[in-house]
């Protein structure tokens, strides 16, 4: 197996000259090429309906995600008879879906790291200020063509199951078929056949209200839609787990409130929406990607992409607590190189960063979305498995070990001799390269998150008493308690190679 370095994952699209008509005309062209190669993933998916997803999930959470699917796709084709399409709806869907295409393209890099960097967590995309908008302006046929639009590009970035994604878009087009309904109901739908603002006190708060309660369904279908499946297929109705964060959601309603800009030009005159919202969208989402790239980075290792010690206790501790609530296991495993101090000295330090990087890789491989992995500091590393058992977590731990092992390390250099004069040479791919790895387990060894992390600590260090290259389980507490060791504080001793 040979592993590339996360770092080297957007190298080229680094070096394509910004600004330039050159580097526009590449990114058209990487986008217009992963739209492409979805037919193939999408052909494959369709060819093996036995293979998908959805049938890991329980009966319940099956059942709310086809019958949501089917309950959209119904409402979306009444609606299709029932609108007719005039000329100012085909204008006013080509000024949208021009500024959609230009914002998807020219976020479409950031939003790819941001959504990589989101992937075990909540992740918030702005494209409500387009579809929004197209909910209240277009007739449902067009803002659902929007909508699949959109979506296809975001898929051929997110990395995320069929399943999830189709389900997504499903809430999303219920959000719109709702949006459009509330127009057809409210004094919405004459004020944008007019296309003059309203004129009275009277009217101009009904007008406000309804953009209000078409902003707040747009909102609040998604997230109670998306809120049931998640509940339904991992258990547990935390707040936080369902819908994320307070700051998850207010960027969402940010984007609504830039919506409901959108939807006010485009009536008035929807020459105004290019002219004014592009730059505005554009600002406001790099600003937000700048945001979320620099806190992902002051919580994440420079070297691995890993999380960083300080950064890992707190989601770890959390989703500890989760478990113990819900009388589920968890298993906390923690890593050490062997020998790695003679990488060191045989590649020097960024050889040594360079094998760091393919054990941070394989890691990531072997991990789900919702276990936390993060580096100690030196050549340490931990995961902490939520809801697995002790036979899970072993082997867990057992397939890591064995795909470190045989790893093909890359981009190795060494000296032709032992002078430091001579330039270096290229090597490999090199193997090698092995881990030891203790298991702590919760309740087994305890529900304390300090102690279940000194438990797989003392079972780390025995396996590497013992030989090296193998697994460890913690003995029972019966056995006597662990050497005390602070988790705060690993890299407060000799490293130990």
């Amino acid at each position: 197996m040979e592993v590339t370095l996360v770092s080297e994952l957007g190298k080229q699209d680094s070096e394509r000259p910004a600004g330039s008509l050159r580097g526009f005309a590449d990114t058209v062209g990487l986008a217009s090429a992963r739209v492409w190669r979805l037919r193939g993933r999408a052909w494959n998916t369709l060819r093996h309906p036995a293979g998908w997803e959805l049938w890991r999930l329980p009966p319940a959470a099956v059942f709310w995600m086809l019958g949501t699917e089917i309950a959209v796709a119904i409402w979306a084709l009444y609606n299709a008879f029932k609108v007719t399409v005039t000329t100012t709806d085909l204008v006013r869907f080509g000024v949208i879906a021009g500024c959609t295409i230009w914002y998807l393209l020219q976020t479409q890099h950031p939003e790819e790291q941001r959504r990589a960097d989101d992937r075990r967590g909540e992740h918030i995309d702005q494209t409500a200020v387009w579809l929004g908008s197209a909910a209240v302006l277009l007739p449902p046929t067009l803002s659902l063509a929007l909508l699949l639009m959109v979506r296809v590009q975001r898929y051929s970035i997110a990395h995320k199951a069929m399943t999830t994604f189709l389900f997504t878009t499903a809430a999303h087009a219920a959000s719109i078929l709702g949006v459009h309904t509330l127009t057809e109901l409210t004094s919405l739908h004459t004020w944008l056949e007019s296309g003059m603002l309203p004129q009275g006190t009277g009217d101009i708060a009904l007008a406000a209200v309804a953009l209000v309660g078409a902003a707040l369904w747009y909102f609040a279908s998604q997230t109670l839609l998306i809120s049931i499946a998640r509940g339904l297929a991992w258990g547990g109705w935390r707040r936080q787990k369902l819908i994320g964060s307070w700051a998850d959601n207010a960027d969402f309603v940010y984007a609504l409130q830039l919506a409901a800009c959108t939807t006010i030009l485009g009536a008035v005159n929807i020459a105004l929406v290019p002219l004014v919202m592009i730059g505005v969208a554009l600002r406001s989402t790099r600003l937000s990607q700048a945001l979320a790239d620099t806190i992902a980075r002051s919580q994440r290792d420079r070297k691995t992409g890993l999380l960083t010690e300080d950064s890992f206790h707190a989601p770890a501790a959390l989703l500890l607590l989760e478990d113990q609530t819900d009388r589920r296991p968890t298993a906390f495993l923690m890593l050490d190189l062997d020998h790695f101090k003679q990488w060191n000295d045989k590649y020097g330090h960024s050889g040594g960063d360079i094998v760091l990087g393919c054990v941070s890789a394989v890691l990531r491989q072997n991990t789900r979305s919702r276990d936390v992995v993060g580096r100690w500091g030196g050549e340490e590393f931990a995961v902490l498995l939520p809801d697995t058992t002790c036979e899970e977590a072993v082997r867990v731990a057992e397939r890591i070990r064995e795909a470190v092992a045989k790893t093909a390390i890359t981009g190795l250099t060494e000296l032709a001799s032992g002078h430091a004069t001579n330039e270096p040479r290229a090597v490999g791919p090199i193997h090698g390269c092995t881990v030891s790895i203790g298991v702590g387990l919760s309740p087994e060894h305890s529900t304390d998150y300090g102690e279940l992390f000194r438990a797989a600590d003392s079972a780390m260090y025995q396996a590497k008493r013992s030989g090296r290259n193998r697994v460890v389980l913690a003995p029972s507490l019966a056995a006597g308690p662990p050497a005390p060791r602070a988790p705060t504080s690993p890299m407060s001793r000799g490293l130990t190679s």
